[in-house]
């Protein structure tokens, strides 16, 4: 089926155009960041590459960011963290960082994890021309040879994620709601972690929206341009998107965020020991 699941309601977006980004957003990129780089300096859990990138003769870096949490036993969970989407929108770039910071210095509650961060997807977003998204959207779905289409495809299918996390923004939203494809992984992982975070975190009334997980919706939305590996992927990953209203992210709701975060590890990672078990 195509429709939306029952299982909760979803919340109707609207179309919204970016806002432009600032001529500062290169060098607010760069102090955001920053922070993590120095803390990889002297890290053996936390890795950064920075990819040089060359569109449209104008040269950018895309981070990469590698946390590897406490080994517990087994192969690591591959999971990939992705923000930067929309243009000159630096709130999911600092959470991201942020987030990262604070993983770094409680490794245990990233433990049986290998996160790999990209905070910035939509690198021309943060350019004095501020591309939207839809633009970078528009070039990954027609596979273009452009060097920042390329490596993310290369990554998604280098790393061959276990799942797939964005923190994205809704400036028509009036909370934090997050869309899965897994009425699964709604249930018994994204709704419990958001409820663990409500009182940091203002919530909407429909907080979990479940979208289609079937082959023609995951082939239809790389087709669009979606940040996702090809549909014929196997075991294709689970994809977990939250979204953050307007506004700033103030401390409180970086530390309800958080609260998400380490909690959707935690019950996923419960969530794989149960399976593995029968």
């Amino acid at each position: 089926m195509s429709s939306i699941s029952s299982h909760t309601s979803p919340q109707t977006i609207h179309s919204v155009r970016p806002a432009p980004a600032s001529p500062a957003s290169a060098s607010a990129l760069e102090e955001i960041l920053t922070p993590v780089y120095e803390a990889a300096d002297d890290s053996s859990s936390l890795v950064v590459s920075r990819q040089s990138v060359i569109l449209r003769g104008e040269t950018f870096e895309i981070p990469r960011l590698l946390l590897l949490g406490q080994r517990g036993g087994g192969k690591p969970i591959r999971l990939g963290f992705f923000a930067g989407f929309e243009a000159g929108n630096l709130d999911g770039v600092r959470a991201l960082a942020q987030l990262l910071l604070q993983l770094k210095s409680s490794p245990h509650l990233s433990r049986d994890f290998a996160l790999i961060g990209y905070p910035v997807v939509n690198v021309r977003g943060f350019s004095s021309e501020a591309a939207p998204l839809a633009e970078f959207e528009s070039r990954f779905a027609r596979d273009s040879a452009e060097a920042d289409v390329q490596f993310f495809k290369t990554e998604l299918n280098k790393w061959r994620f276990d799942g797939l996390l964005s923190l994205r923004t809704d400036p028509s939203a009036r909370g934090f709601y997050a869309t899965v494809r897994s009425e699964i992984i709604a249930a018994e992982v994204v709704e419990p972690a958001l409820a663990a975070a409500a009182t940091a975190l203002p919530l909407a009334t429909q907080s979990v929206k479940v979208r289609p997980s079937d082959r023609y919706a995951r082939t239809a939305d790389y087709a669009h341009g979606r940040l996702a590996p090809p549909a014929d992927v196997r075991p294709y990953p689970f994809e977990i998107e939250l979204h953050a209203p307007r506004g700033p992210i103030t401390e409180d709701r970086l530390d309800g965020l958080f609260v998400a975060l380490t909690e959707i590890l935690r019950l996923y990672r419960g969530f794989i020991a149960r399976g593995e078990a029968l």
